[in-house]
Protein backbone atom coordinates (compact mmCIF):
# COMPACT_ATOMS: atom_id res chain seq x y z
CA UNK A 1 0.00 0.00 0.00
CA UNK A 2 1.18 3.54 -0.76
CA UNK A 3 0.95 6.47 1.41
CA UNK A 4 -1.13 9.06 0.27
CA UNK A 5 1.27 11.78 -1.66
CA UNK A 6 -0.55 14.61 -0.04
CA UNK A 7 1.17 14.13 3.14
CA UNK A 8 4.55 12.90 2.40
CA UNK A 9 6.96 15.27 4.11
CA UNK A 10 9.98 15.48 1.57
CA UNK A 11 12.96 18.15 2.10
CA UNK A 12 12.91 21.53 0.17
CA UNK A 13 16.68 22.18 -1.37
CA UNK A 14 17.16 26.02 -1.43
CA UNK A 15 20.39 26.13 -2.07
CA UNK A 16 22.20 24.40 -4.76
CA UNK A 17 23.18 21.08 -4.50
CA UNK A 18 26.94 20.64 -3.59
CA UNK A 19 29.09 18.97 -5.97
CA UNK A 20 30.33 15.05 -5.48
CA UNK A 21 33.47 14.42 -4.80
CA UNK A 22 34.26 11.24 -7.41
CA UNK A 23 36.84 8.59 -5.61
CA UNK A 24 39.40 6.73 -6.65
CA UNK A 25 38.99 2.77 -6.96
CA UNK A 26 41.95 2.98 -3.94
CA UNK A 27 39.74 5.05 -2.19
CA UNK A 28 36.64 2.97 -2.33
CA UNK A 29 38.49 0.03 -1.89
CA UNK A 30 39.24 1.49 1.39
CA UNK A 31 35.29 3.10 2.08
CA UNK A 32 34.22 -0.52 1.63
CA UNK A 33 36.60 -2.60 3.76
CA UNK A 34 36.18 0.32 6.41
CA UNK A 35 32.05 0.18 6.19
CA UNK A 36 32.48 -3.66 6.26
CA UNK A 37 34.35 -3.84 9.46
CA UNK A 38 32.61 -1.34 11.51
CA UNK A 39 29.26 -1.33 10.64
CA UNK A 40 28.26 -5.61 9.97
CA UNK A 41 26.96 -7.29 13.19
CA UNK A 42 28.92 -10.61 11.83
CA UNK A 43 26.74 -12.66 15.00
CA UNK A 44 23.45 -10.96 13.30
CA UNK A 45 24.40 -11.99 9.64
CA UNK A 46 25.05 -16.03 11.12
CA UNK A 47 22.11 -15.84 12.71
CA UNK A 48 20.13 -14.99 9.93
CA UNK A 49 21.49 -16.91 7.26
CA UNK A 50 20.83 -20.37 9.70
CA UNK A 51 17.64 -18.84 10.05
CA UNK A 52 17.43 -18.70 6.04
CA UNK A 53 19.11 -21.90 5.34
CA UNK A 54 16.27 -25.16 4.40
CA UNK A 55 16.70 -27.66 6.99
CA UNK A 56 14.37 -30.26 5.06
CA UNK A 57 15.76 -32.84 2.95
CA UNK A 58 13.56 -32.41 -1.28
CA UNK A 59 13.40 -34.04 -4.19
CA UNK A 60 13.49 -32.14 -7.65
CA UNK A 61 11.99 -35.91 -8.84
CA UNK A 62 8.59 -37.60 -7.61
Amino acid sequence: MLPNMNKLNLPILKADIPFSRSLSMEDYIKFVTFNLRYTIDKKAVREQKKLAMVNEHFSFFT
